[in-house]
C-alpha cells in the first residue's frame, strides 16, 4: 500500500474546523487511497468534543483538500508506518 503524507496548509490553520483536532502537524498514513488516509488521521486526530452527542459536529480538517495537503510520499528515514497506521511527524 502507498504511503500518503498530509500535511495541514499552514495558511489555513486558523479556520474553525481545526477545533475538532487535537493535532496540527504532518503525519504519514500507510492506506489504500488518499480518501483512506485522510479518514484514518481525521480519526486519529479527533478531539473528545467533537464526538459528543448533541454537539454541533464540524467536518475534520483532516477530510479537506483546502485546508490538508495529501500526496503520496516516502516516509522520513528510519520511519515504519504499518497498514492503516497514522504515524504523527513534527
Amino acid at each position: 500500500m502507498p504511503i500518503f503524507h498530509l500535511k495541514p496548509i499552514v495558511a489555513q490553520l486558523e479556520d474553525p474546523a481545526w477545533q475538532t483536532s487535537t493535532f496540527r502537524n504532518e503525519c504519514w498514513v500507510n492506506a489504500r487511497d488518499e480518501a483512506e488516509a485522510r479518514g484514518l488521521a481525521s480519526g486519529k486526530f479527533q478531539n473528545g468534543e467533537a464526538t459528543i452527542p448533541g454537539h454541533p459536529g464540524r467536518p475534520s480538517p483532516w477530510r479537506d483538500p483546502h485546508l490538508v495537503e495529501a500526496r503520496p510520499s516516502h516516509p522520513p528515514p528510519g520511519m515504519t508506518i504499518p497498514v492503516n497506521v497514522v504515524v504523527a511527524g513534527g
